[in-house]
Parts: structure tokens; sequence; C-alpha cells
């Protein structure tokens, strides 16, 4: 009988160890997680921002085309967004509040392609088709608009066969900053237009209290860790 308690307290004593090393462990990966959080240089918006157009964009068939380059929330950097509400109009440093939707409707992924298919053609210093791209986008999402070459219907040809093999997650990128009413000064007479953009990462005062959260849990584990091995 003795020798059999005996061989009880050992395997106690194993089993006390191995979840010290597991709490250790957790209390680590806590601190890791919780790091990554507070440090990380991500920005993002809440779901209604402020949007100022501070470059007034190029012409193009009689019209102001993409990119149109707005700060957000007074931000000093500006983000490109693309124009998808044709029959609208804003001025240049005009300012108002919009409100940040996903891709929801056929004419959105075609938007959304469109808009992506201009980011990279100005990468490779193709001007001609992403204004191209810009009319597509117009007429992808209202279909009486004329298009002014062949150039912008080919685009919207590409829109329409790329969007039946996109994956849905494709969309997940981009969002849509659609104008809040009464938000803009009565003097500028029409509303603001639509505009398409690449989504936000995650907002950094979330992050900062996942962070701050997983620190705390993670001084839980040490303190409690240091009682147990005293």
């Amino acid at each position: 009988m003795p020798r059999h308690k005996t061989g009880l307290a050992h395997d106690g004593q194993k089993w006390k160890k191995k979840m010290k090393k597991i709490n250790f462990g957790m209390s680590l990966l806590a601190v890791a997680v919780s790091a990554s959080l507070l440090l990380s240089p991500v920005k993002a918006y809440a779901n209604s921002v402020t949007l100022t157009l501070e470059t007034a964009p190029t012409s193009y068939g009689g019209e102001d085309v993409y990119p149109y380059n707005f700060s957000v929330n007074s931000s000093t950097s500006t983000i490109p967004l693309m124009c998808i509400d044709f029959y609208n109009h804003i001025d240049f440093g005009e300012t108002w509040t919009a409100t940040i939707g996903t891709i929801s409707t056929t004419a959105d992924e075609e938007a959304a392609w469109l808009f992506n298919d201009a980011n990279i053609a100005l990468k490779a210093n193709n001007t001609l088709q992403a204004e191209d791209d810009q009319w597509a986008a117009w007429k992808a999402i209202n279909s009486a608009v004329t298009l002014p070459d062949g150039g912008s219907a080919t685009q919207l040809a590409d829109a329409v066969a790329a969007i039946a093999v996109e994956p849905a997650s494709f969309y997940k990128n981009f969002v849509i900053y659609t104008p809040v009413a009464g938000s803009w000064p009565s003097s500028e007479g029409t509303s603001p237009q639509d505009f398409i953009g690449y989504a936000p990462t995650p907002e950094p005062t979330s992050l900062i209290l996942l962070g701050t959260g997983m620190l705390g849990l993670a001084g839980f584990w040490y303190r409690r860790n240091r009682k147990s091995i005293a």
C-alpha cells in the first residue's frame, strides 16, 4: 500500500509540472499575440467616415475619371477611389460623410473588378486602360451611360467575364462609400457620388483593446504560475 500511495503522489507531481508548463506556454503566447496587435501598423476606419476630395482627377471623354484621391477623417495621406455614380457631382475640396458598405450586387462585383483592374493598369503606366475601366464601371452601375469609345466596352465585357470565375472571397477586398444624406453643404446642390475602394484593415482601437486584454490575461497566468511554483 505505501508503494502505491507513493506512485500516486509522484503522478500528481508530474501532472502539476505539466500544467505549469502549459500555463507558462499560454502566457508566452498571449504576450506574443498582444505585442503583434499593439505594435502592428494597421490602419482602418469606422463604418462612417468623412471624405474630402483632395486631388482633382484627370478628364477623359468629357468627364473626370479615376483616380479620385480622398483624405479620410482629415488624414494627411490620401486613398484613391473610383466613382461609380455617373449622374451626381462633386467639387475639389468638397467634404461629406459616407457609410462603408460591402459588395452586394452583380453590378458592384463588376465595378470592384474594374477598380482593381484600373489600379493594375496604372501601375503599368497604362492610363488609357484605367480611364476605360472608369467609364465601364459607370456603365456597369447604370446601363443608361453612353460609353465614349470601344475600349470602355471591351473593359466592361472583360469584367462581366471575370466575375463569372472570381471566387466570392475576391470581393471582400473592396467596399463602397455611400454619402449620408444632409452631410454636405446645401450650396453644393447635388448629392456626392458613390465611390469604390479597397477594404480598410481592422480598426486600430479594436486591436488595441484586444491586445490589452491579452496582456492582462498573460499577467494573470504569470502571477498564478509564480504562486503555484512558490
